[in-house]
């Protein structure tokens, strides 16, 4: 018992060396989440989508409807595909590679949300408003670049040579002046954002560029441990299990 003991332990730091989870996943991407993402996804890209098939104009590109019906295309085959548990526990690097797009997805609809809520000024509420806004160029650009730099950032920081370093700027602990620090930083910077907001009545557009700098720079954790997590599992056929 004493050696099977240590053989599983052996395995599991062998394992934890080889499979590393994004700095906000505590225990890494689970197989499971291909049945949650889906359901969570599907009526915001099927709305948008519809939004933009009745708003958009002939003389527009129409890419926002090209955009949500790839989603939801992507959402309703993972929906199919996570009916079977058989196909989740057989084909795991697809598995994963379909969470890594569905968190993309998500991403997706929710930074339009914050788009939307930034770019469109005043009571138009329609697409037109989105093409017309000066705003939307500016936030499409930012929240590309945040996303790019996002998920370099995670993939450099989870790549196999730099497992087990420690890093200075990912060590802050209770009580660290860095942690007081860091506070302080995203204080300063939240009140010079939200308060000229509520004096200048601008806090719908304070509140859709917050939402989409937060999870752009979240969600991309998720869609690299996915990514790594499928690296993982096509080495290793065994592991990851579906409960």
């Amino acid at each position: 018992m004493a050696k099977r003991n240590r053989k599983n332990k052996a395995k599991i730091i062998d394992t934890e060396r080889e499979r590393y989870h994004g700095p906000l996943i505590t225990n890494g991407v689970s197989l499971g989440y291909i049945k949650i993402y889906p359901w969570i996804n599907l009526p915001f890209c099927s709305f948008f989508f519809y939004w933009a098939l009745i708003g958009e104009t002939g003389s527009r590109q129409g890419w926002i409807k090209i955009l949500f019906l790839t989603c939801i295309i992507l959402n309703v085959v993972s929906i199919l595909f996570a009916f079977s548990k058989f196909l989740i526990n057989r084909f795991k690097f697809l598995t994963y590679i379909l969470i890594a797009l569905l968190t993309w997805s998500a991403l997706v609809w929710i930074n339009f949300i914050g788009m939307m809520m930034f770019a469109i000024v005043g009571d138009s509420k329609s697409i037109e408003g989105i093409y017309q806004s000066p705003l939307t160029p500016f936030y499409v650009i930012l929240m590309m670049f945040l996303f790019i730099f996002a998920c370099g950032l995670y993939a450099w920081y989870y790549l196999p040579k730099n497992q087990g370093k420690v890093w200075a700027f990912n060590q802050v602990k209770e009580g660290d002046r860095k942690k007081t620090w860091w506070n302080n930083v995203a204080v300063a910077f939240a009140g010079a954002t939200i308060i000229p907001s509520l004096l200048t009545g601008y806090i719908q557009n304070a509140f859709g560029i917050l939402l989409g700098i937060l999870l752009t720079l979240t969600l991309t954790a998720v869609m690299v441990d996915a990514v790594y997590a499928a690296i993982y599992v096509k080495k290793h056929l065994d592991s990851d299990e579906l409960d």
